[in-house]
């Protein structure tokens, strides 16, 4: 729900411009350049899943500002700006303690299907969000959407709380934590099937951010489409994440794991250029949108699942919080950078053009994953066992 309500809290409540809302969404992912790093060594230090809770908590008490100082007449666009970045810095501590925290709950033997089944949870979860989050702008106003979101976010943090299986603590290194997060540095760069996926998820972040951001104000000020119907765009993204995290299990073992990854992100990435494309005041322009949102994020989600079951099967849990981090940092580094990128050619070019320069650099994307040791393999047991870390 927040995807949506907060650019159309800056775009409905506070006239915010296009450039606005590329700096909007920079900073609600600018943490992960800034944190990943450090969190990613005190998830090697820690219990993982008090952090989960923690990073639920924080990103309940921005939108809870947020909706505080809106209906206190006090919101303006750098409160805003302020307290997405808080958002973005629980949504990190969150992020990177998830993938760290699952192996040591079911072993490495299920994780496929255990990634299927949360991205699955998470997604159908999802399905509805936007569309509801659109007709409760439309009833209720953007920042109260958001108020209701951040009560999603206290559920979230107490369903946490009721896990009961005991967590066990990593043991303290003795080695310096500057040391440790070179460890995990180094090894995820030096591993090929690691590095190999980082620029896949980085460019893909970039320049989908980059046509997202400026879909937005696009679809409320070209397209005309009421917060509703933007909703009913974006969920359609979901519905075909929900599609997508079912596949990859199915997928995965008919044609291989390799082959699904480069195939879905060749159509996740082709996708893109019929949101441009779809005309304007036309019975075709609703169901091309629809189309496009649909297969981008059936193929994101697949392939992401493939991609987190891999890092997961090769990485030693002892460093899954350090690799993560480091992964992270790179790849959802570049969302901040495609946000405001997206923001600022949308200023100066016009919204169609940021939306069309966006869709056409996402297929820089294909050549990456076309270039990946990973098109070789058919199964996780394929890939190379874990070294044993110190």
């Amino acid at each position: 729900m927040a995807t949506l309500a907060l650019p159309l809290t800056a775009i409905l409540f506070l006239h915010a411009s296009a450039g606005v809302v590329g700096m909007l969404n920079a900073l609600q992912w600018a943490p992960f350049l800034v944190l990943s790093l450090v969190v990613g060594i005190v998830l090697d230090r820690r219990r993982r899943r008090p952090l989960l809770i923690l990073g639920n908590l924080m990103r309940a008490g921005a939108l809870g500002a947020i909706v505080y100082l809106a209906y206190t007449g006090h919101l303006t666009v750098a409160w805003l700006l302020a307290l997405v970045f808080v958002l973005g810095c629980g949504a990190v501590v969150f992020e990177l303690a998830l993938p760290a925290y699952v192996p040591g709950l079911v072993g490495t033997g299920d994780l496929m299907a255990v990634n299927q089944r949360l991205q699955s949870a998470a997604t159908g979860a999802q399905l509805g969000g936007p569309m509801a989050s659109g007709l409760l702008v439309q009833v209720l106003t953007a920042p109260l959407t958001l108020g209701l979101t951040a009560l999603g976010f206290v559920g979230s943090a107490w369903a946490f709380g009721t896990i009961r299986q005991a967590e066990v603590a990593p043991s303290l290194a003795a080695t310096r934590p500057w040391r440790e997060l070179r460890e995990g540095v180094r090894f995820t760069w030096s591993h090929p099937y690691l590095r190999s996926l980082i620029p896949v998820s980085a460019s893909y972040n970039l320049f989908n951010e980059w046509l997202l951001t400026v879909y937005v104000v696009y679809a409320v000020r070209d397209l005309h489409l009421s917060p509703f119907l933007i909703g009913v765009t974006l969920a359609a993204g979901t519905g075909g994440a929900f599609l997508g995290a079912r596949a990859s299990g199915a997928m995965s073992q008919r044609f291989g794991l390799g082959t699904s990854f480069v195939v879905v992100v060749i159509a996740e990435c082709g996708a893109a250029l019929m949101v441009p494309f779809a005309p304007r005041q036309s019975p075709w322009e609703l169901p091309l949108l629809l189309g496009a949102f649909a297969l981008m994020d059936f193929g994101a989600t697949l392939s992401g699942v493939i991609a987190m079951a891999v890092r997961q099967t090769v990485t030693p849990n002892a460093l899954l919080g350090r690799m993560t981090a480091f992964y992270r940092m790179v790849s959802y580094g570049t969302i901040p950078i495609g946000a405001a990128a997206g923001g600022g050619v949308a200023e100066w070019l016009g919204l169609w053009p940021g939306v069309f320069v966006g869709a056409v650099l996402l297929l820089t994307t294909i050549a990456w994953a076309a270039g990946s040791p990973l098109l070789g393999v058919r199964s996780l047991i394929e890939l190379p066992a874990p070294p044993r870390s110190s």
